[in-house]
């Protein structure tokens, strides 16, 4: 089955460069091939580890970066897939672009994309089966959406 992918320019991510570049080094890793709502979740899980007030959230919710790339493999699995390359781009699936788009009306126009905002865009598209195994992965973390979604919202507000 071929995956469509779309190519989406960094730079209008609007600063959150660092979590498209480690959504896509996973992807890479992973030879899958495009960028897909997975990696994006798991590098927004990475940085947000590295966050004490949301690293908290996920250890109570057994989000951890290890176990959600174990579930991302059990989902994506690992192929052989040459990864498109053009310069200041990505190639995303529409689960991918999805997620970017929704991680970027959360933050709002002021703010710059977060890892916790697309961890909140993945969370908002759990009822949509267009948003790709990211959904299926957080379900098979035991993850309860909405409690998860709450926990890191007031997480993120907090100073």
């Amino acid at each position: 089955m071929q995956t469509a992918a779309l190519s989406v320019a960094v730079p209008t991510l609007r600063h959150g460069r660092e979590i498209v570049l480690l959504a896509e080094h996973e992807s890479q890793d992973s030879g899958f091939g495009f960028v897909d709502a997975e990696h994006l979740l798991v590098a927004a899980v990475v940085l947000c580890a590295g966050i004490p007030r949301l690293a908290s959230v996920l250890d109570a919710h057994g989000v951890t970066p290890a176990r959600v790339r174990e579930s991302i493999r059990v989902f994506v699995g690992a192929g052989s897939v040459p990864y498109p390359s053009e310069p200041d781009r990505i190639v995303c699936t529409p689960a991918g672009a999805r997620v970017l788009a929704r991680a970027a009306q959360i933050a709002g126009p002021a703010e710059r994309v977060r890892p916790h905002h697309v961890v909140l865009a993945v969370l908002d598209g759990i009822d949509d089966p267009l948003m790709g195994a990211a959904n299926d992965v957080l379900e098979r973390l035991g993850v309860e959406p909405r409690r998860f979604r709450r926990a890191i919202r007031r997480a993120a507000r907090r100073p």
